[in-house]
């Protein structure tokens, strides 16, 4: 028996990330769904699709909503992992690393970590050039931070990115899952084994404090368990923050007033915050059923998956006044690009200080962005930016 929701099936069937309509311009499928119901069914994702704010929100809360199921792509292809767990083991894990991501010990980094990096990134690019936005910004600093946080040689960032390309496709829709895939997984993990065997990692690490986490208890974790962790965890860290930076880059060049608001740490924030509502870097975040339960009205069955539309509840004009239009002096702070419920984003603190010094430098150094004609085509749903945007700072 096939699900059913309150829809006809073409409104629901509108969220097909197969299709090329749906990835050139999915915003014109979230309207339609938004506008028929909060949540739906869709036969051609074979899962529940959910739009509306309020039910997104409610929903990756709601006690009968969890991110194991031996199915899903990422616990196929990298195996039993923290990131992927709920309950006991999963609050754990984010014990263990929340000092590291708390708004004070991101404030400590400023100085010794992000500021460095962000500068670096930005003076080196020439004025008038044509710069390749994920190459010199985009993955340059989102890598070599992690790096430095998991007590991995910032020396070998270039090569992790390089590496890890195949690796995050594994999270997209549809994912992939060929032989280059396994090649590169198998790749990165060796490269982590080495530096964990070791026991090179320094004690306040992020890796340091993963492994701590997952020794612990009555069910401690294996070797490829513990690889596969800190593998997504430098997947999650760093894919991203590539996403959001290119899209806030984007938004610096097109929307107007953006660049000129990031002269100071607060217009920053604003513009990063309303860029990432428009354009979340991530638009989808997938979950299951645990048991039978109902959601904004909609009867949702047991183990069938669930798609919580963080693009789509962006733009909920129930929530948000002129939903598609940019003011980052709007009074509403219900942006859920950072996702919400216990599998939140655990470094948001980061990536906010880390985008926000970016754009404070761009500011600084440059009077106007330009994007190069013909380079801003989006893709992706997992980590959705436009890949070869190329911009021209002046």
């Amino acid at each position: 028996m096939t699900p059913t929701g309150t829809q006809t099936p073409a409104v629901a069937d509108l969220f097909d990330y197969h299709s090329p309509d749906f990835q050139n311009d999915p915003w014109q499928a979230y309207a339609a769904l938004r506008a028929a119901g909060p949540v739906h069914f869709s036969a051609a994702a074979n899962c529940y699709v959910v739009v509306g704010h309020e039910a997104v929100k409610e929903g990756l809360a709601h006690e009968c909503v969890v991110a194991d199921y031996p199915l899903r792509t990422s616990r196929r292809t990298f195996g039993r992992n923290l990131l992927d767990l709920d309950g006991a083991a999963h609050r754990t894990f984010r014990r263990h690393i929340a000092p590291l991501l708390a708004a004070r010990a991101v404030r400590s980094y400023l100085p010794t970590a992000i500021v460095p990096l962000v500068r670096e990134a930005v003076d080196s690019i020439e004025p008038g050039e044509p710069t390749a936005v994920v190459e010199r910004l985009s993955a340059a600093v989102p890598y070599r931070l992690m790096c430095g946080l998991m007590g991995l040689p910032q020396s070998d960032a270039h090569w992790l990115y390089t590496q890890m390309r195949p690796i995050a496709r594994t999270l997209d829709y549809p994912p992939d899952t060929s032989a280059d895939v396994r090649h590169a997984k198998g790749v990165v993990e060796a490269y982590l084994r080495g530096i964990v065997s070791q026991d090179a990692i320094g004690p306040d690490s992020m890796t340091r404090r993963i492994l701590d986490a997952m020794r612990e208890g009555s069910d401690p974790f294996d070797v490829p368990d513990i690889l596969a962790t800190l593998l997504l965890v430098l997947l999650a860290g760093t894919e991203t923050s590539i996403a959001a930076i290119t899209n806030i880059v984007h938004g610096l060049a097109t929307l107007p007033g953006a660049l000129d608001r990031c002269r100071t740490r607060d217009g920053a924030l604003r513009v990063i915050r309303e860029i990432l509502r428009l354009r979340p870097p991530v638009h989808s975040v997938l979950r299951f059923a645990e048991r039978d339960f109902t959601l904004a009205g909609t009867d949702i069955r047991r183990r069938y998956p669930l798609l919580f539309s963080l693009g789509a509840a962006g733009r909920d004009a129930a929530v948000f006044g002129r939903p598609d239009t940019f003011d980052p002096d709007r009074e509403e702070r219900a942006s859920l690009a950072f996702a919400t419920g216990p599998h939140a984003c655990p470094g948001m603190n980061l990536a906010e200080a880390e985008f926000a010094e970016l754009c404070e430098r761009i500011a600084t150094r440059f009077r106007e962005v330009t994007v190069v004609p013909g380079t801003d085509t989006e893709r992706g749903h997992s980590f959705r930016h436009a890949p070869d945007l190329t911009v021209t700072f002046t």
